[in-house]
């Protein structure tokens, strides 16, 4: 057999193990890319349900959710019940679980705890995490009664709904919003959740920066 012969066989050989595996490899790297995707969907999905989550994927299911869009939520500034002045752009770097409500909403009230609990659990596992909860009430006076006086979590006032209905657009309480380090709107729940279910540590854990 001549060598041009035996290097063009060589050469053939090459070029279907070639047109074998590179599909392959690429399979694979699909796969691995979209079983990765997945499991960081896993926990959202579970907890609006995979129809729900593939409808608000596509940008349709009613008012605007934000999930998969590149939102950047609007910085603001609020005092909190010491005095103190709140700002988001000052908790950059930090996952923000932001919940709008009212003392005269009852399904505001009925979650509450679970969001405290929420809160204490965040508290102990983690630096980066922080859950927010924004009164649109009068007075720190008005919602005593409901306001742990040692509360987890970080309380807000804004009584002239400025915050709440004029930059985020809320006119139904309770609404959840859920924000990334980089400020970017991950997720807006609408409507009461028991926010003490570990599924929400999941959420958590598929959304915080690694």
């Amino acid at each position: 057999m001549s060598q041009d012969v035996k290097k063009m066989k060589e050469m053939g050989a090459i070029a279907i193990a070639l047109s074998i595996s590179i599909p392959l490899v690429s399979g694979l790297v699909f796969a691995l890319k979209d079983g990765s995707v997945r499991a960081q969907e896993a926990p959202l999905r579970s907890m609006i349900g995979d129809a729900r989550y593939e409808a608000l994927s596509e940008g349709e299911g009613g008012f605007p959710h934000y999930l998969g869009y590149e939102r950047v939520a609007p910085d603001f500034s609020l005092s909190e019940r010491g005095g103190e002045s709140w700002s988001l752009e000052a908790h950059r770097g930090k996952l923000l679980i932001v919940n709008f409500w009212s003392v005269t909403c009852g399904p505001c009230l009925e979650e509450m705890p679970s969001l405290e609990t929420l809160a204490e659990r965040v508290e102990r596992r983690y630096d980066d995490v922080e859950v927010v909860a924004i009164s649109t009430d009068e007075s720190w006076e008005a919602i005593a009664s409901v306001v742990p006086a040692a509360g987890h979590m970080t309380y807000l006032l804004d009584p002239e709904k400025r915050v709440s209905r004029e930059l985020f657009g809320t006119e139904l309480f309770p609404e959840t919003w859920i924000i990334d380090e980089d400020g970017v709107v991950r997720m807006r729940y609408d409507g009461a959740f028991d926010w003490s279910s570990p599924l929400v540590l999941d959420v958590i854990e598929s959304l915080r920066a690694h």
